[in-house]
């Protein structure tokens, strides 16, 4: 069987045509609507409409917390025009196909625990790094969600006590990749503007002290949550994930950092194992496919 599987971003709209042994048939991506709900419903139509007549399903990853009882946006994420709406019944409006849809950072979680890094653990967490931290704690082969869906919502841990309120005293701020950038922009000269990931590692693998120096200055605010983490849940292993993931030295420069925790530490404690997720910018993909095959027993 063939399925429909999108990615929504704040920024573009990832969709694959995948089958059951997770191949990626096609794949592409569009910009996603900032106008509101209606122009989505659009988009999501005009995707679907090229592979309607090939899908047996869709399945679809999507920032924000839908609440299960009502089904309805409580947390929307990046996609304001979100809240309070039942993001499932409007979708299920133009398409005709059965529909999933799962929070982004749990897919990419759940993907991992079946099929990636996190296979066979006891206890795993997943970090991915985007525009803010998306996360998502496992239990066995099962995603831990908590009573309201709001575990591993790991932008909300606070990094600042100073600060009693705003999002510039949380995790998802200062060890975002846009945060990462626009540091390694500045420290090089670089105008933030026209600035991407790209050109960030280009620096940094072309061993760019300064670029290096806002690297290392980012993981070593990273690794405290990555600590916080550990603390927390004891996990076997942390996978991180995210478009920045891929970059070897960024893993390099995350164990560097927290080695250095550990060591300050007066009482030995255990280390946790940190892993790029096995699928890296397509965990979300992957996970909300086999989120649908779980719904669905596909």
């Amino acid at each position: 069987m063939e399925y429909l599987v999108l990615d929504v971003g704040g920024s573009a709209i990832k969709y694959a045509l995948m089958n059951d042994e997770l191949e990626m048939l096609e794949k592409g991506k569009v910009p996603t609507p900032k106008e509101g709900l209606e122009e989505f419903k659009q988009a999501v139509q005009s995707i679907y409409q090229k592979y309607q007549e090939r899908v047996d399903g869709i399945a679809m990853s999507l920032p924000g917390l839908i609440n299960k009882h009502t089904r309805l946006v409580q947390v929307p994420g990046a996609l304001e025009y979100n809240l309070g709406v039942d993001i499932l019944a409007e979708l299920q409006s133009v398409t005709t196909n059965r529909l999933t849809i799962e929070n982004d950072a749990k897919c990419a979680a759940l993907c991992e625990v079946e099929y990636g890094s996190l296979k066979g653990t006891d206890v795993g967490a997943v970090c991915i790094i985007g525009s803010g931290i998306g996360g998502g704690v496992t239990i066995g082969d099962k995603v831990f969600t908590g009573t309201h869906g709001f575990a591993g919502e790991f932008s909300y841990l606070s990094t600042d006590w100073t600060k009693q309120v705003g999002f510039e005293a949380k995790w998802g701020f200062d060890s975002s990749a846009l945060y990462l950038v626009a540091s390694i922009a500045h420290a090089v000269g670089e105008d933030p503007k026209t600035f991407d990931g790209m050109k960030a590692f280009e620096y940094c693998n072309q061993g760019d002290e300064r670029a290096l120096t806002a690297l290392k200055a980012y993981t070593d605010k990273l690794v405290m949550g990555l600590f916080n983490i550990q603390a927390t849940v004891d996990p076997d292993k942390i996978a991180v994930g995210g478009g920045i993931s891929q970059q070897p030295i960024l893993h390099e420069y995350i164990q560097k950092s927290l080695d250095q925790i550990y060591e300050k530490m007066p009482i030995p404690i255990p280390r946790v194992q940190i892993v790029p997720c096995t699928y890296y910018n397509d965990s979300n993909l992957v996970g909300a496919l086999a989120n649908y095959k779980k719904t669905y027993n596909a």
